[in-house]
């Protein structure tokens, strides 16, 4: 039998070697930190179902306001922002991903050479072809591709995810700024009617005065001037407000400045009774925000690991495969290697004045980073759903209350008429009753639009706001 040769036997060794070390993967696995999360919501119940489960169509409808969140989503310069992001994370996860597999490159060379004397002997002049192909592959012992890919991937899935982020808070900016307008059209619409009754007031008092009977006299005709002017500039305050809030909508638009179409009034706007907030866990599968900071937190862990690989030897396997010939057909029809040469190579680091050891020193501190962030993003989620669940339960409160002294302050206008008309009381009466019935009006539509924007801010902060396939963090298998 023949014995192998003492090359064949340094290659098996360094193949069972490198076999035997494959399954090596330096620096700490990923473990979801334990953050000792609350068991139950400070303003609400923990349920089962939540309303970030609603769609969003269900919860919003308005059928224009359907509208104007399918054009945001279509035309956002922010939402396509982060999807070009995204997309640049999903390439760059493609070219770490090729760091796993060999090299492989091609090359055609032609000489023509001449050797000796001149004028040249015969035979002195040549052709020569060649076809090579090279092969190079780093041997991933301790890990340190496998830990790159894995950084990388984390990466891409927090860009996703912050596309998704900018999707729920896009889609909450145009609810919210629509239910303001909505807000100050009702605003407006007061104010014109109660400039309407005070002018009115105004040409009335004008006329009791210029009778000169003493009934009026010129100091209800100021007070009555005073507050026709007052809801004209309450008029003119609110005019220029709604232009604002309709810039602001048509930026979230995606478009310029512009006419906002209208559609159901703020009464007419829904306002589910049953909000369920979930459970508090929740918050961490649903929220795309939370998702990220893991993610960031995943790459930064996966970091530490490639930064202890890269200081142990690095194995890299060169070789190459090709044909040579003097005549080109020759070359072509050939069907046997000419030439070959293969040159494995061990790179070991000797002296670099500690750089190595100060960038694991470095990865390690932005994993503790991305742990603080993490946590902070966490903690954030949870005051938003808190003020949120704080906010619905006392504004509904408040608008309760809102609604009791609107009604009380227009039996008191009435009353504060009837008493002037039968001369039991001043006019004076009747101004502070139109005042604070002008006041109590823009504080109950006031207090109804901050109730849709609590339930608004809820919604988001609990996720709501994606498509149904976008609730869930893609798998190693679905990236590309």
């Amino acid at each position: 039998m023949r014995q192998p040769s003492k090359r064949t036997g340094w290659l098996a060794g360094m193949a069972l070697a490198t076999a035997l070390l494959a399954g090596c993967t330096l620096g700490p696995n990923y473990q979801r930190p334990d953050l000792n999360l609350p068991t139950a919501w400070r303003f609400g119940d923990a349920t089962t179902n939540s309303l970030a489960d609603v769609a969003c169509g269900a919860l919003y409808r308005d059928p224009v306001l359907h509208e104007l969140i399918a054009t945001a989503l279509s035309n956002n310069p922010d939402l396509r922002v982060a999807q070009a992001r995204m997309e640049q994370a999903a390439a760059a996860l493609r070219i770490q991903r090729a760091d796993h597999w060999p090299g492989i490159q091609g090359s055609a060379a032609y000489t023509r050479a001449r050797q000796g004397h001149l004028p040249p002997l015969p035979g002195a002049e040549g052709d020569q072809f060649d076809v090579f192909g090279v092969l190079s592959y780093e041997l991933d012992v301790w890990g340190r591709i496998r830990r790159l890919n894995e950084a990388a991937r984390a990466q891409y899935l927090a860009t996703e995810e912050a596309r998704r982020t900018v999707q729920i808070g896009l889609v909450a900016g145009v609810a919210s700024t629509y239910f303001n307008l909505r807000s100050l059209d009702h605003q407006l619409d007061i104010a014109r009617e109660t400039l309407a009754s005070r002018q009115g007031s105004l040409d009335l008092t004008r006329i009791k005065f210029a009778d000169g009977a003493g009934i009026v006299s010129e100091l209800d005709v100021v007070q009555a001037q005073t507050q026709v002017t007052s809801a004209e500039s309450a008029i003119a305050s609110l005019q220029r407000r709604i232009a604002m809030t309709e810039h602001a909508l048509s930026l979230l638009l995606g478009g310029y400045p512009g006419d906002i179409p209208r559609g159901l009034s703020l009464a007419e706007q829904w306002q589910p009774e049953d909000l369920p907030a979930g459970l508090p866990a929740d918050v961490l599968l649903r929220r795309p925000d939370v998702r990220a900071a893991e993610q960031s937190l995943i790459a930064a862990n996966a970091n530490i690991g490639a930064a202890r690989a890269a200081c142990f030897p690095a194995i890299s396997l060169t070789g190459a495969l090709g044909l040579q010939s003097a005549e080109l057909d020759d070359l072509l029809t050939t069907s046997i290697s000419k030439a070959w040469n293969f040159q494995p190579q061990i790179t070991a680091p000797i002296f670099n004045a500690g750089k190595l050891r100060a960038n694991v020193r470095r990865a390690q501190a932005q994993q503790r980073e991305a742990l603080a962030t993490y946590e902070k993003t966490v903690q954030t989620a949870f005051r938003d759903v808190a003020d949120a669940l704080a906010g619905i339960r006392f504004l509904r409160e408040q608008l309760a209350a809102d609604e009791t002294t609107l009604r009380a302050e227009n039996r008191r206008l009435e009353l504060a008429e009837d008493r002037y008309e039968g001369g039991v009381a001043s006019y004076s009466d009747v101004l502070d009753a139109q005042r604070y019935q002008f006041s109590a009006q823009l504080n109950a539509v006031q207090t109804r639009n901050e109730l849709l924007n609590a339930t608004v801010q809820l919604y988001k902060a609990l996720g709501g706001g994606l498509a149904p396939a976008e609730t869930e963090t893609p798998t190693s298998g679905e990236t590309p």
